[in-house]
């Protein structure tokens, strides 16, 4: 009997350690992901370049060290790539852990991981830059749904050229050349000229 209730208790225990299991996971997939020297991977800020439209100039490390969603975003679908991890990082979960204050996981690490530090002292400086670039000549906005709100609301977009809905006067010229004669006008002169 006592060999039958074992099996048993082991199971019960097993599916609260396999979802307990998962959690710690995430996190430490999460701690992984914080920790990634994405300011060091080349093929990373190419690839944000083009998703912050300069295609042509590699991102740089003050874009990498954003914290915008965009940017966040970028970092949880490459870091999953790049692990070749099946299921893409949850972002929402990503954002929420980070937000939640993961400072106090990390400084606990400190000393095994030195380089959670220094990610994390990239993290600070990059909030810091974050009031520069509206200064700058505004981006595109991030989201379809915000671009569908400016249009509907009749607000310019920003980044696009307004183009203004006036014709030039005096540019044009008169033509020179006689006006061609569509196919049925030539078969009615031609069938007067021969009659």
């Amino acid at each position: 009997m006592d060999v039958t209730s074992n099996p048993s208790s082991s199971n019960d225990q097993a599916p609260s350690m396999s979802s307990q299991g998962d959690q710690p996971s995430e996190i430490a997939l999460f701690e992984k992901l914080k920790a990634y020297p994405f300011t060091a991977d080349r093929e990373f800020a190419k690839g944000l370049a083009i998703i912050l439209q300069h295609p042509d100039v590699p991102a740089s490390e003050d874009e990498v060290n954003r914290t915008d969603d965009l940017v966040l975003q970028a970092k949880c679908f490459y870091f999953s790539r790049k692990e070749n991890l099946p299921k893409a990082i949850d972002f929402t979960a990503f954002k929420t852990w980070l937000q939640s204050g993961p400072q106090n996981e990390s400084a606990r690490n400190v000393p095994t991981e030195p380089h959670t530090l220094t990610t994390d002292t990239s993290a600070d400086q990059a909030s810091a830059p974050t009031p520069a670039p509206p200064t700058q000549e505004p981006t595109y906005p991030s989201s379809f749904a915000h671009i569908v709100e400016l249009i509907t609301t009749g607000q310019p977009i920003p980044g696009i050229q307004q183009i203004p809905d006036t014709v030039l006067e005096g540019h044009d010229t008169p033509s020179t050349k006689p006006r061609r004669r569509k196919p049925w006008e030539k078969e009615t002169t031609e069938e007067t000229c021969s009659t």
